[in-house]
């Protein structure tokens, strides 16, 4: 995404011409998309069942580290196909549209309970999300 099609996108949401439930989760989630921003931003997010503390990414890292991650089930024939057509789109510079209905996150942690878990990405809602804040919780 280009400088100027994030400020248009960020003056909607400014100027709530945009119909996001969180205008501050989407401005992080735009932040993210730009390729002018250098630092990375990490969220804690109350979802449905526990906390899920990971780093913001565009759509097209986390579909990038996705379809890195096929590779390691036995789910290649399976969806190689769309695999393929994923990766052919990529080399030519045409990407499935980024869906504003989502967030992605990378190097994720879920916690439930007492119970914390890892994983490498994350997909979810943004419509799921009830709560959140930059940063991590302490770890106890």
């Amino acid at each position: 995404m280009g400088a100027k099609e994030a400020a248009q996108q960020v003056l909607k949401v400014l100027l709530g011409q945009d119909s996001h439930h969180d205008p501050y989760l989407e401005l992080l989630r735009l932040g993210a998309a730009s390729e002018h921003i250098d630092s990375e931003v990490v969220v804690t997010l109350i979802v449905p069942g526990g906390l899920v503390t990971g780093t913001i990414v565009p759509a097209a890292v986390w579909e990038e580290k996705f379809t890195r991650e096929l590779d390691d089930y036995d789910l290649r024939r399976a969806v190689g196909t769309a695999r393929d057509r994923i990766e052919e789109n990529s080399d030519k510079g045409r990407r499935l549209q980024p869906d504003s209905r989502f967030l992605h996150l990378r190097d994720v942690t879920y916690r439930d309970g007492r119970a914390s878990h890892t994983l490498p990405t994350w997909r979810g809602p943004v419509a799921a999300v009830s709560g959140w804040t930059l940063g991590e919780p302490e770890r106890s």
